[in-house]
């Protein structure tokens, strides 16, 4: 990320943009802003942290990946209630476990 960073400096770009990477930057982006839904779509277990991110910033979540709820059932439906979030199906496969 830091050539990235450098990179834009060298052209001129004055006003660099937010820049994240790796799971912490999908985690950030997840909670990031006022936007009242995010999409999760990330294959297998790896969009499990940014979901539980998105519940935790008080968003509610289109789900476009069956496994954040095969293997974190227990950990985001209580979240869900917790902070009062929706989650809803992204994908008709999806509509299955609703």
């Amino acid at each position: 990320l830091q050539e990235l960073k450098e990179a834009l400096a060298a052209r001129g770009v004055k006003d660099l943009p937010e820049i994240a990477g790796g799971m912490d930057g999908i985690v950030e982006v997840a909670k990031y802003g006022d936007a009242e839904t995010v999409v999760t779509g990330i294959v297998g277990c790896a969009g499990l942290l940014p979901t539980i991110a998105a519940i935790k910033a008080g968003k509610d979540i289109a789900l476009a990946n069956k496994e954040t709820l095969i293997s974190g059932g227990p950990v985001i439906l209580p979240l869900l209630k917790q902070y009062n979030s929706k989650c809803v199906p992204a994908d008709s496969e999806h509509s299955a476990i609703f």
